[in-house]
């Protein structure tokens, strides 16, 4: 009869955790439930505000507080970030201009290494190699351009290293 209690009150201390626990995860629920409400409503009356001293400055053909220093604030920043789109335009041309001499550099040192490859060495034998004139221009662009990020990226290295 004792083991039966014992386990009866064991089962009513088990019930009562998991019912806090649910009653806590509710609580918390509800709390955050209540933050995002309160911030939706907050949105809400902040945009109908302004929608309204819209209307009324539309009405009264007024021009609303604090507009025109606002819209001077704002052309600066846009002339600002103009300046600094160009100005990343500039240097994006510049290094598209670079690659490209690169590429042709590489290319064009690619087939000098094919041509004197090709020729026959001291030993009457030439090796195995793939003449770049026949080869996928595809699969020379992607070696080149693997070729040029890996130097890009030793000198990135040696500018890290402060070398």
């Amino acid at each position: 009869m004792s083991m039966f209690c014992a386990k009866l009150w064991i089962d009513q201390r088990r019930t009562l955790w998991i019912t806090a626990e649910m009653m806590a995860d509710l609580y918390n629920h509800d709390l955050y439930s209540r933050d995002v409400a309160e911030e939706a409503i907050r949105k809400y009356n902040d945009h109908i505000e302004r929608c309204n001293r819209a209307i009324e400055a539309g009405q009264h053909s007024t021009a609303m507080l604090g507009t025109e220093g606002d819209q001077e604030g704002w052309r600066a920043k846009l002339t600002q970030v103009t300046e600094e789109r160009d100005r990343y335009l500039r240097e994006l041309d510049a290094a598209q201009k670079e690659l490209k001499t690169n590429s042709r550099t590489v290319a064009e040192l690619s087939l000098r290494l094919d041509n004197v490859s090709a020729k026959p060495g001291t030993n009457g034998k030439t090796p195995s190699s793939i003449a770049l004139n026949s080869a996928d221009p595809t699969v020379v662009r992607h070696i080149n351009k693997l070729q040029e990020q890996i130097y890009a990226e030793r000198e990135t290295n040696k500018r890290l290293k402060g070398a």
